[in-house]
This record gives structure tokens, C-alpha cells and sequence, in this order.
């Protein structure tokens, strides 16, 4: 296990307490004097960001930007409503008012939410291909989508779409045996199957760490194209609440930047506060926060910044997998797809 010493390490967090401290003779020596607003300050309210998982490093940059700072920095509080295996869609979250803005694990969530009357909008993607992954004993002679065909896979009931959906988008028949199972990944193990659906930053890792030779490949790379943990809101909630939503998405940004330059501050964050109680690794939660990070940048953000998105990929691409999954009533892009606020926490 990787060992922390949070004691040696400077965060954010610290420093700006430390100066704080330095500097509180002069604050109170101007006390009397009028307070400034900053000109990023909004309401009060905290933004309720609900995310599809319980705590853990994929959701490193909200740790990170509450822990640390970066959304006060910009006259925000936010609030982190956890999801879980047991617990409703985050679009649900979303539709019963428990949460302001969803990570919603991908596109398709929202499209059948849309087609059953809310009304959602996509404004980024933490991650610009999605963790959903193929996960296999590196024994097993499997390089292409050819290479699935005939075999057992397994997966958590509903992942049959998904599977149907990559195998027709690379021009094959649906030839494989479903093997239903748990997010445990023993069977692959076991020889129950010959392939597993996992995610990129989870299974294929613990298999890793316990020391079983696996190969691993993400969906995108197999050809079913997806954004990884979308960031969306109802149209509604961005219309009323404009700079609020880009004061979090720029503090959003700064923290993912702050964990791409620095991973041991999420891991940190992740295993000792936030997830503390779930026991988690904290060599997992590095090697995961790794994995994450790998996903944040393309051609595209290299171009516009982090955590955007890109409306032709998402028509031409993530969309033709959908169509491929039987989709048949996929929203107008330039409708569900609203770049103007990422850009705008850019500066752009």
C-alpha cells in the first residue's frame, strides 16, 4: 500500500489558511471599512451536484474544489449527493429536486429521460471517452470485436444493450452467451466467463493488484463511442440560475486541473475524508485516480478546455452507437447539447 503523509504535503487549503492567519492583524485593523463583493459572487444556495456512484476518487474534482477551495473562490457552496448501486437514476435525482446539476455515467440516461417529458441538457463530460470497458484474462486471444463472438460475457443485467449495441456498430451479428453476474469480478477468474463488462478504472485494477494477468479495453475503443460522466441540468435550471452554473463549472475546471497536476491531493481527500468510512485503498484509489485522469483530455479539450464537449463527435459518433442499440428517436444535438456555459467558464 502506498503511504501518505498528508503532514508534509501543502495543499491549497493549508497555504490559504496560513496566510489567512498571517494576515489577520491587517483585516482587523480594516474591519470598519466596507467588505468588496467579489464579482463571481452568486446566491447563497449551494449547487446540489448528484453523481451515479457512492464516494469515491472518479468524483476527485468536487472533492478537491469543495476541500480545497475553488468553488468559494467563485461565491459557490456546493453539496455532493451520492448515488449508489441501490439508489434511483441521477436523472431521477434530478426530476424529484434533490439535486441542481447530475454526472450522469453517460448520454443514453438522459435521451430516455427526455423522451418521457424532462427536459435535460448536456453542458460537459468529466471524461471524454467513458470508463465502460471489456475486461479479460490475458490469456484469452482477444484483440478485436471479431474476437468476442461465441464468447460467454458477463455483466450486470442491462448491460445486453450495450453489448448488442458494440457488436452491431462493428458490423456483427449478436453472437455471444450473456452471463449474468455482480460488479465482483471472480467469475472472469473463475473461468465462469470469458470476458467481462467492467470499468476501466475498477476491475481490471483490483484484478491487477491481486495479482491476475488481465487485459483491458474501454468500449470507445472497440468502437461504441460515449462520453464519460455526463454533466447535465434541466433547461430549466440553467435558464434561471446562468451564473451560478458557470461559476461552478469554473471552479469544476480549476479543480480537475489542480488534480491533474497533483493526484496525491484527491487520493488524500478520497481515502481519509470522503470515503473513509468504505474502507477504500489507497493504492486503488491512485492507480484509479490515474486512470481517470487519462480520460480528461482529447484533440477537442486541447482546443476548448477541459470537461467540454463536442456537438459533431457527439452526433456523428456517441449517437451512431445509439442508433446501433436500437435507439430510434435521438434528440437534436444542437437541442440537447448546450456548449455555451462550458465556454463561457473558460473565458471563451
Amino acid at each position: 500500500m502506498v503511504t501518505t503523509a498528508p503532514t508534509h504535503r501543502i495543499t491549497r487549503r493549508k497555504l490559504t489558511a496560513a496566510l489567512a492567519a498571517v494576515a489577520t492583524a491587517g483585516l482587523l485593523a480594516a474591519c470598519a471599512a466596507p467588505a468588496e463583493t467579489s464579482e463571481s459572487a452568486v446566491d447563497d444556495s449551494p449547487v446540489r451536484f448528484a453523481v451515479n456512484w457512492v464516494a469515491d476518487v472518479e468524483w476527485a474534482s468536487l472533492y478537491v474544489g469543495e476541500s480545497e477551495g475553488y468553488f468559494e473562490d467563485e461565491g459557490v457552496s456546493i453539496e455532493i449527493v451520492h448515488g449508489g448501486p441501490n439508489t434511483p437514476a441521477v436523472a431521477q435525482v434530478l426530476a424529484a429536486g434533490q439535486a441542481d446539476i447530475g454526472i450522469a455515467s453517460d448520454e443514453l440516461q438522459l435521451i430516455k429521460a427526455n423522451e418521457e417529458g424532462a427536459d435535460y441538457v448536456v453542458i460537459g463530460a468529466m471524461y471524454q471517452q467513458s470508463p465502460s470497458s471489456y475486461t479479460w484474462l490475458s490469456s484469452t486471444d482477444i484483440s478485436t470485436a471479431e474476437d468476442l463472438v461465441g464468447k460467454r460475457i458477463g455483466g450486470i443485467q442491462g448491460d445486453q444493450i450495450r453489448i448488442d449495441a458494440l457488436f452491431k456498430i462493428n458490423d456483427l451479428e449478436p453472437d455471444y452467451t450473456f452471463v449474468p453476474m455482480s460488479y465482483d469480478p471472480q467469475p472472469l477468474v473463475d473461468g465462469e466467463v470469458d470476458v467481462i463488462t467492467s470499468y476501466a478504472t475498477n476491475q481490471p485494477i483490483q484484478l491487477r493488484q491481486a495479482g491476475t494477468d488481465v487485459t483491458d479495453q474501454t468500449f470507445s475503443e472497440f468502437g461504441l463511442k460515449a462520453y464519460g460522466d455526463v454533466i447535465f441540468a434541466s433547461r430549466a435550471y440553467l435558464e434561471e440560475n446562468e451564473d451560478k452554473v458557470i461559476a461552478a463549472l469554473k471552479a469544476l475546471i480549476a479543480a480537475t486541473e489542480a488534480n491533474m497536476a497533483d493526484p496525491s491531493i484527491a487520493v488524500d481527500l478520497t481515502v481519509n475524508e470522503y470515503a473513509k468510512d468504505s474502507g477504500l485503498d489507497e493504492a486503488f484509489a491512485t492507480e484509479a485516480n490515474d486512470g481517470y485522469i487519462s480520460f480528461i483530455e482529447s484533440d477537442y479539450t486541447d482546443a476548448n478546455g477541459i470537461l467540454s464537449v463536442d456537438p459533431e463527435y457527439m452526433e456523428n459518433e456517441v449517437f451512431a452507437g445509439y442508433l446501433a442499440a436500437g435507439e430510434t428517436d435521438l434528440p437534436d444535438v444542437a437541442d440537447f447539447v448546450d456548449t455555451s456555459y462550458m465556454k463561457a467558464a473558460h473565458g471563451q
